[in-house]
């Protein structure tokens, strides 16, 4: 019986080439096409599929949201992302929304057909340049990790502190508002200077309103 599958992209030309790849292999059949995220989950309320292969970038509910709602939904669909993008940001928030496998869209007939082949037989797909990435991304330190995204590495409580820092909140007053001790607070303060590589209170001020936090 074949394998049924959804397919999700904003792109019809690109669903057009996909699906005449697919159907080539009497494994697998496209029994639906979704422009976008939110075309895609309303299809999944009322039906079920055995793979969704998925864009990245789309209007209205990306690839990354989608995969999550749909993980969220039913874990034991599986869900291949085709996308353009081959960047650490990109592939690694895919694999974290729960992706089973992530291709190149520039990969060609015989890859994609082996990453549906991959994942539906319950194991992970990664092409050869998705590969480089994933590799290159876990040989990093955490020192050069928190670097690029420091914010990552920020407890919640270190993210408390710094709103109240931003507010010009003295240690005393920071730890009355937190119920937490003034050595606390100092302790929360050099972790906020050393995970953000700023000097003092206005660069982390500064480093706040960049990254949003008020």
């Amino acid at each position: 019986m074949s394998r049924r599958i959804l397919l999700v992209d904003d792109h019809k030309i690109m669903r057009d080439g996909i699906k005449a790849i697919i159907t080539e292999s009497s494994a697998y059949e496209v029994v639906s096409e979704a422009s976008d995220g939110v075309e895609a989950l309303d299809y999944l309320a009322d039906h079920s599929v055995d793979i969704v292969v998925i864009d990245i970038n789309m209007p209205n509910l990306d690839g990354v949201a989608c995969t999550k709602a749909i993980k969220e939904k039913n874990a034991e669909t599986k869900v291949l992302a085709m996308s353009m993008y081959v960047d650490e940001q990109h592939i690694v928030n895919m694999l974290q929304a729960g992706a089973n496998g992530y291709i190149s869209k520039d990969a060609g007939r015989k890859v994609l057909l082996e990453a549906l082949d991959t994942i539906n037989n319950g194991e992970a797909y990664h092409g050869k340049e998705i590969t480089k990435v994933i590799m290159s991304e876990f040989s990093k330190t955490k020192e050069e990790k928190m670097k690029e995204n420091p914010i990552d590495f920020l407890t919640a409580r270190e993210l408390d502190v710094l709103k109240l820092i931003v507010e010009e909140k003295s240690n005393y007053e920071i730890a009355d508002e937190l119920h937490i001790s003034i050595r606390t607070v100092d302790a929360h303060r050099r972790n906020l200077l050393q995970k953000t590589g700023v000097k003092n209170a206005v660069g982390l001020t500064k480093f706040a309103l960049k990254h949003g936090i008020e």
